[in-house]
């Protein structure tokens, strides 16, 4: 059987109580006990020194008057009533006993005799001697002389005490029940109060589905568990939209830019079976067909690599040489640019660390390095730079090509966007700048863009350094 929480908190916080209300009433009622009792043995205890004094006569001499309870009660002002009396002879005969005894005999345990026996004292509590139980003192009168002379009894009726004892016990465990009761009910209350809001946010979770992820549980107080526990949901609900979002994208830009060259060649194949076309026009048509293979093919490794970038945030990191890999892969680029007719120059500072995969950071420069190449005409320039400023790497590829109109510029990082057929010359696929900047952000940093029609573009990418592990502002 399975219980709720609620239950749970007032189930333990009742128990907790009753065995506290317990224990308190054990302990109160052991304490009072003590002193009830230590306050009845120094009563019988004078009692008894005084029975000493009355039948004990110099030098040593036994002298047991009768009726010596109203003796003491007389020249003594001692109240025997509620007392009981009893004297016994060194062998435990009995030798004289009060009149409340009226005709019982005291009872005289072995121990006790024993101990009178060595000139020790004992109290003792008897529950065998009438309806409730008494407190006994055997006193040994010892001599010096004589020796053991006579064994004095003095024992009190504890009724009263049993008797507030039983009141007690009853209230208390009438007020014990009742407390039990009260408690439970105002814990209920209280554990149902301190779980509404969890409550809610159960309520409201359950509205969260696939097509509702833009919902948020409601942090009212955010320093405490359960907003805690708010703020931790609503960061994982953020993730699932976030990926539900790059699931929705990866499929509709798939389905996007696939579609087109498959149509491309649907429509080449169709017509050159209805046609009688010759050799050459067959030939041209797979050259075609091969074409949009080869751009669907980079299509799809570029859709993989945001797929994978999308989801691994938490790519590896470890200590990468980034001016290595910046001069490795210009050196990749020298030939290109020389054929090209262009100017590549490098200006890279020395042992610049980030933490990075080294795959991934190449893939970024060969592509602005390659951008560049591709679109800046014959006899221009190409720079690539790296330095540290503070706690960043700063890498900077400039070319002196046609540029990017200012209004495409918000643009160029969105996926399969292209700018218009002057700048791509009806290549690429528009993936490239998108998987630089998605990667840059994977790994903490940031990349801008400066370009003016005609003049140039400069692509500055921010790293931070080995050392540090988020983004600083840069000056």
């Amino acid at each position: 059987m399975t219980f709720s929480i609620r239950t749970k908190l007032t189930f333990w916080y009742t128990s907790l109580l009753a065995i506290s209300l317990i224990l308190f009433g054990l302990s109160f009622f052991y304490a009072l006990s003590k002193i009830y009792m230590n306050r009845i043995d120094r009563e019988i205890s004078s009692v008894a020194g005084l029975m000493v004094h009355t039948i004990v006569e110099p030098p040593g001499r036994l002298r047991l008057p009768k009726n010596f309870d109203i003796i003491l009660e007389r020249f003594f002002g001692l109240r025997i009533r509620g007392n009981y009396i009893q004297v016994l002879t060194p062998d435990g005969r009995v030798a004289g006993r009060s009149s409340t005894l009226e005709g019982l005999e005291l009872p005289l345990t072995e121990s006790a005799y024993r101990r009178a026996l060595d000139g020790k004292r004992t109290y003792e509590t008897v529950r065998t001697f009438g309806v409730y139980p008494v407190r006994i003192l055997t006193l040994p009168v010892v001599v010096k002389k004589t020796g053991l002379v006579a064994i004095i009894q003095v024992a009190t009726s504890l009724e009263g005490m049993e008797e507030i004892f039983h009141y007690m016990i009853y209230f208390f465990s009438f007020g014990i029940v009742l407390s039990i009761i009260i408690a439970g009910g105002v814990g209920w209350f209280l554990a149902g109060k301190a779980l509404k809001p969890v409550d809610e946010m159960t309520r409201i979770a359950r509205r969260i589905t696939a097509e509702r992820l833009n919902q948020r549980l409601p942090i009212v107080k955010p320093d405490d568990e359960l907003g805690r526990l708010a703020s931790t949901f609503n960061e994982m609900i953020a993730r699932l939209e976030r990926s539900f979002r790059q699931i929705k994208q990866f499929t509709a830009d798939a389905s996007h830019e696939l579609k087109t060259p498959l149509t491309v060649m649907k429509g080449e194949v169709e017509v050159a079976l209805k046609s009688r076309a010759d050799e050459k026009e067959l030939r041209e048509v797979l050259v075609s067909i091969l074409e949009e293979i080869d751009r669907m093919n980079e299509v799809i490794k570029g859709l993989l690599t945001l797929a994978r970038t999308d989801v691994e945030e938490a790519t590896i990191k470890e200590p990468v040489s980034l001016d290595g890999i910046v001069q490795e892969r210009c050196e990749q680029f020298k030939k290109l640019a020389n054929t090209k007719g262009l100017k590549l120059n490098i200006d890279i500072e020395k042992d610049v660390v980030v933490l990075a995969e080294p795959v991934r950071i190449g893939q970024v420069i060969y592509n602005l390095v390659d951008n560049a190449i591709k679109y800046t005409p014959r006899g221009g320039s190409i720079s690539v730079t790296l330095n540290k400023r503070g706690r960043c790497a700063i890498l900077r590829v400039s070319d002196t090509g046609i540029g990017i109109p200012e209004e495409e510029l918000p643009y160029i990082f969105d996926r399969f966007y292209r700018v218009d057929k002057a700048r791509t010359g009806g290549s690429g696929v528009g993936l490239g700048l998108s998987i630089c900047k998605e990667i840059i952000n994977t790994y903490g940093g940031k990349i801008e863009v400066e370009s003016k029609p005609n003049e140039g573009t400069t692509f500055t990418v921010y790293l931070p350094l080995a050392e540090e592990h988020t983004m600083k502002e840069v000056d």
